[in-house]
Formats: C-alpha cells, structure tokens, sequence
C-alpha cells in the first residue's frame, strides 16, 4: 500500500491501511530472540538521547499559515535532469535503447532531458569531415575536440525522450563562428530542419558557459554578442516551425563569486538580449568533486550556499521580468565527487535544493545528471542510485504549488511545503506535503501546527528515508530497502500512518515527506 500508488480507495480500504501500519509487527519465532535485543538496545538508546540532549524531549515546531496564498507555482517539470553532451562521443555505450533504462527515466516524468554541457560546444550534426585530434582542456581534463552525431544518433535521443514521456532540450553549439566571429548558423539550421522533418517537438539552447570560454576553449564570446547569436536563433526557429518552442540561456557558471563574474555576464546579456530567451538560465554547483569531502555533504555552511547564490542572480535578472532556471546543477563540478555524490549522503544537498529553489521562484531544477558521472542518479550497471529514488517520491508526493511554511530555529532541520498532487490523493481528499532534512546525528521531534484539518478523515502519512552508511548506495523507506519490482515497476512505499496531533521523531541523518491527509488548506483546493 501506499499513498501515492493506492488512488482513489475507499474509506473502508484507507482504514484498514492505516489499522495495518499502526498495529504491532507479527515476527516469526526465529527472530523473537533477535527482536528482543534489538529492543533492548532501542530502550538504551533511546535513555541515552533523552538524558544527553533536549532536542529529543522538546520538539521543535513546524507552522503554516492555511490561508496564505501560494508563495510560489513552478513549472510541472520541474525536477527535471540531464544527459551530458559527452556522452555523445560514445553512443553505443548510451544505454538509451535499454527498456530497462528508458523505464528508470519514464519513472521521473513529466520532465525535460538536457543534452548539454561543454561538449555541446565541440558537436556538429552530420559532418563527416569533421575530424579532431583528441584535445584535452588542462583545467578539468575535459575532452573538448571538435566531433560529430548523426542523424540517426539524433532521432535515437528524441525517440529516448518521447518514449520516457520526457520533452528535450537540444544545447546547439555556439563555437561554430564565421572569419568576423559572428555566429555562423549553417548547421544549426541542419538540426532544425532535420527535426522539423520528422515533426519532432523540443526546445533549445545555446552554447554552454560562455562566460568560461576564456578558460575552457582561449576563446572569448562577450555577453552582447551572445544576447545577438540568441536572437539569430530565435528568428531561425521562428522560421522553421519552432516559433512555440522556448529558447532559454544564457547558461553562465560562476553565480556567487565574489567578483560576480556569471552575475555581470547576464546583467549584460539581458539588456542586449531582444526578447529572444522565455527563461534565464545558469549552472550551480556547491562542491569542488577532486576535492569534496564526506562532511562537506553535512555541513550547514555548504547548504546555506544555494540561497546566496540566488538572491545575487535574482538581483542580476530582476529588471527583466524574466523566471530562472537551474538548468545545469548538482553537488560537486568535475563529474561529482567519487562515492560520495552518487551515494545517500549527496541526497540531503540534493532535496534540500528542490525545497529552497522551489520556495524561491525558481522555475525548473535540472539535475546533472540522470547517467554518466560520479553524480549519476542511475549507476552504469543501471541500478538507480539514491537520488533517484528520493526524485521519484518527491514527484510522486510534491507538486507545483509552493507553500509558504516556518519553523523554530535549527540549523540542521530543514523543511519546506507544498500542496500534494491532485493525482495522489486519496478519494480525492485534499492534502498537503511536508519535506526536508536532518542532517545531524541525533533525532528530533517535530510538530506541526497551524494546520486546520477534516478531523474525519484527517491523518498522517510519514515516509522516512535513511540508510546504514552515508556512503551506501541504498536508501531505506521507514526501514526498508527499496528495491524495483523484478518487471521495473515501483515498490508499494509503505507508510507510517500517525494522528495529526502526535509528535513525529526525525530520524539523524534522514530525509522524510510528511503527507498531511486532510489538511485543510484552501490554496491548495483551488
């Protein structure tokens, strides 16, 4: 049973699943024993917390105001992921024919696909003359010769898309430039044809950081001249049958240095831009991936990064009018931090970052990277990773509508709200989610006030996620492993079914989805 999965149930089968989760557990003899002891050390454990520390015995309080309006409405993908561009070097080994892979993306639809990143920048579509000595940037040791895909490698990634009910995003390359340094659109105009044939519908970018060509490619595109290659390209899309498609950009890198290097780049960009972009685009990073750490992913300061960054873009763009995106992000550059950005521990940064982008207007997070990477959120061996699984709850349970929500001072506690999806509730009963993290090492207790309920029907719905390492690849949902069912299809998420006035215990280091069945919030029944 789960909440999400089990639509629109009767009320006699909702009450009989939460009997089911509330009653006392029926063990086989064979672990009476192993269950004794295990209690006995829960009980000393438990002795210990409440007489080393308050913050067990004194919970700390969450509050929403139930008559605000929406604080926020973001985009319906927006958790939303990307494919590299450079793991289009190597096409064979895309696992984007796998049934089994094309099901793990479809799984986190609706959403966009990316393909982007700075190989988007080395890409030519069907030149077979386009032939490059490997050439490696010093850097980041990035590959960054020149190569081509063709047609058919194309279409293989809008079939991935469409069949994952996914929609693309195409990053064309910018860095193919005429003798005057103008832009030179002959093979973009070759993509978009070729797209228009075959009546395929996505959107597009261009270019890659550009404010980081200098370093990248010894190359310099300023920001005027980009805002003119922007326009060129929306004018060709209009012409071609793409004028519904959006066209976003810049893609700059470097928000929140304290030179304000990306920040300067769209200043400059949107005042030359004519309209040509539907939304401001830019790349986010907490972590240096050579050099990150496992504490760097528990650590306050490292969570408190994200929301200097974007107050500083948000001053930078907001003469324009215009909404951001995330449209590159994950927690560590350089392909992520080896075993620890594909690992449990990355999944605190990562739910944390829906939660305070969403709250902030952000209107789409895409996640670098759905495969390829130490930041995967699908293994090479195409087993999901544990960002995977805490994407495919947060769709399931969090929708597009933001609420505005407080919460007694911690640190380490870190919660946000929105209204649930109409498609998961219950007999169509109005609810709303509570999600965030712990990221300490002791548990907490929580409540929630200020939230008007259908006493009836009210209750609450708890989904804890933890696991027994940091560093482990699998995540437990209320102290079980999730696994995929052996066709692809989800697990059933049991939950923990509670009143709405008990207290809920946060385990340490865990992240949790609160569902509050019945919750009486009139923003949300809209």
């Amino acid at each position: 049973m789960s909440y999400f999965i089990t639509n629109n149930q009767g009320k006699k089968q909702y009450e009989r699943l939460g009997k089911i989760r509330t009653q006392t557990r029926i063990y086989s003899a064979f672990s009476l024993v192993l269950v004794g002891f295990c209690m006995i050390l829960f009980l000393l454990l438990t002795w210990n917390l409440s007489n080393t520390t308050d913050e067990i015995v004194n919970p700390r309080v969450i509050y929403l105001n139930s008559r605000h309006l929406l604080l926020q409405t973001v985009s319906n993908k927006f958790l939303s992921f990307g494919l590299d561009t450079s793991l289009l070097r190597d096409m064979k080994s895309l696992p984007i024919n796998s049934e089994q892979f094309v099901n793990l993306a479809r799984h986190l639809a609706p959403a966009y696909v990316r393909i982007g990143g700075t190989s988007a920048d080395c890409l030519y579509f069907n030149e077979s003359q386009i032939i490059s000595e490997e050439i490696i940037n010093p850097v980041d040791g990035d590959d960054i010769s020149n190569f081509t895909i063709s047609d058919i490698d194309f279409e293989s990634l809008y079939n991935f898309a469409t069949e994952a009910e996914l929609r693309m995003i195409f990053d064309i390359n910018v860095l193919i430039r005429t003798t005057d340094g103008t832009w030179d659109d002959t093979n973009a105009k070759d993509i978009i044809l070729f797209a228009k044939n075959k009546n395929m519908k996505l959107d597009w970018q261009l270019g890659n950081e550009p404010n980081s060509f200098h370093h990248v490619f010894n190359i310099n595109i300023t920001a005027t001249q980009l805002a003119n290659d922007y326009y060129k390209l929306r004018q060709l899309l209009n012409e071609m049958g793409y004028n519904e498609s959006i066209l976003v950009g810049p893609e700059v890198n470097h928000v929140g240095d304290t030179n304000r290097v990306g920040e300067h780049y769209v200043e400059t960009f949107l005042e030359k831009d004519k309209d040509s972009v539907d939304y401001v685009t830019w790349h986010q990073y907490y972590l240096n991936g050579r050099e990150a750490k496992i504490k760097d992913f528990i650590n306050v300061s490292t969570f408190n990064y994200l929301p200097m960054q974007i107050k500083s873009m948000n001053e930078a763009i907001q003469l324009s009018g215009k909404s951001m995106w995330l449209s590159e992000t994950s927690t560590a550059y350089g392909g992520g931090a080896p075993e620890l950005s594909d690992r449990f521990v990355a999944g605190f940064l990562w739910l944390d970052k829906l939660g305070y982008s969403a709250t902030a207007g952000v209107n789409v997070v895409t996640r670098q990277s759905l495969f390829g990477g130490h930041y995967a959120m699908v293994g090479s061996d195409l087993i999901p990773n544990p960002d995977w699984w805490i994407s495919v709850i947060y769709k399931q349970l969090v929708s597009e509508n933001v609420l505005q929500l407080s919460s007694t001072g911690n640190t380490f506690l870190r919660f946000y709200a929105h209204c649930t999806p109409k498609k998961a509730l219950l007999s169509s009963i109005p609810a709303i989610t509570i999600y965030g993290v712990n990221i300490n090492e002791l548990a907490y207790r929580v409540a929630v006030n200020g939230i008007p309920v259908y006493q009836k029907n009210a209750k609450v719905f708890l989904y804890a996620l933890t696991s027994d390492s940091l560093q482990s690849r699998s995540v437990k949902l209320n102290g079980k492993i999730l696994q995929l069912q052996p066709n692809g299809n989800l697990p059933q998420f049991q939950p923990i079914i509670l009143k709405p006035t008990d207290i809920i215990t946060v385990p340490p280091y865990s992240m949790i989805f609160i569902v509050i069945h019945g919750a009486d919030v009139p923003a949300c029944n809209a």
